[in-house]
């Protein structure tokens, strides 16, 4: 009996995962000036959460809230939440999502961050894992296991840290330069979602080798809500989208009077993947060089929720269409 226990002990707990089959859909909910993007498996028996909206742009937090209780009940389970940074426009909800879901692990990029919205936050994450009602970790701290939404074979995620270069200090100078960064795969398909990575932080992805060689994927949630500060030419080569979703406000509404996301150098370096010329459509683009609002033609695979609304993707594991 004694040798029968140890042998079970030692079983690894992937022999006892499930594999997702059918449609798994990532929902790209339209917040306006913020990110927040719902991931689904067919029977909801792995569910994922990044980042939920902006507090401050018009309308954000209603739609958020009404797009979740749409698709997931109030009282649901969710397997993985996870704040890509500090901002307002990531976290905006993040308070209501844990006192209305039952989180089960919670992740974040472990900055100390000084606003009131963030500060309440932390205490509401704080007295849940006092209570052991969810798991919590810093990016860089999370084990391979912990940071895997869906004990599924063929459903996975990894939080992508380069360690060689990373420091506490880079973190708090830039929150969005210490995005978590994560890769999720479903089969042969995958997802990149970058948080507000720029440039530097893109840099340091691309310099740690280990980390290069997993970038490539077949879907991008474009970080920074298409800024020219993120998006290089050379992370999107590497990268290699074949799907390109950005979350940005409308023009000259709420935070995106001062942001001004999208950019036009940005939108232009996304058009090389974008596919074949069509669904073309005119979306509204901030041209830095002259300061001026411009409308510019996109088409393919490149969406914008300024424009298409709530974008849904859906992934059978072989392929990605817009649902």
């Amino acid at each position: 009996m004694i040798f029968l226990l140890t042998v079970l002990l030692i079983i690894p707990v992937s022999l006892f995962a499930q594999t997702i089959t059918g449609n798994i859909q990532a929902h790209f909910i339209d917040v306006g000036q913020g990110d927040a993007i719902l991931v689904t498996s067919p029977k909801r028996e792995c569910v994922m959460l990044i980042d939920s909206g902006d507090s401050r742009y018009p309308g954000s937090s209603k739609n958020f809230k009404a797009y979740m209780q749409d698709k997931l009940p109030l009282g649901s389970r969710i397997n993985l939440v996870v704040a890509s940074h500090p901002h307002a426009d990531h976290v905006g909800s993040m308070l209501w999502v844990l006192r209305n879901y039952r989180v089960a692990t919670y992740i974040d990029n472990g900055v100390e961050y000084k606003s009131a919205t963030y500060r309440t936050l932390q205490a509401e994450v704080q007295r849940q894992l006092n209570q052991k009602r969810l798991r919590y970790f810093s990016h860089d701290q999370v084990s391979l296991q912990e940071q895997d939404f869906c004990r599924a074979r063929n459903l996975n995620s990894r939080v992508l840290v380069p360690h060689r270069r990373y420091q506490r200090q880079f973190c708090d100078r830039n929150p969005n330069n210490c995005s978590v960064v994560l890769r999720m795969t479903y089969n042969a398909v995958s997802f990149l979602f970058p948080g507000d990575a720029e440039e530097e932080q893109e840099e340091m992805l691309l310099e740690d080798e280990e980390i290069s060689k997993s970038l490539g994927s077949n879907v991008l949630k474009v970080s920074h809500h298409g800024s020219d500060t993120s998006s290089s030419k050379a992370f999107l080569q590497v990268v290699s989208p074949q799907w390109m979703v950005i979350s940005a406000g409308r023009k000259n509404i709420g935070t995106n009077k001062s942001f001004m996301h999208p950019r036009l150098d940005t939108i232009r370096n996304l058009m090389d993947y974008a596919g074949p010329h069509n669904n073309p459509r005119y979306v509204n683009v901030y041209d830095s060089a002259k300061k001026v609002w411009a409308r510019k033609s996109i088409w393919g695979n490149l969406l914008l929720t300024d424009k298409d609304g709530q974008v849904v993707l859906s992934s059978d594991g072989t392929d990605v269409r817009n649902h």
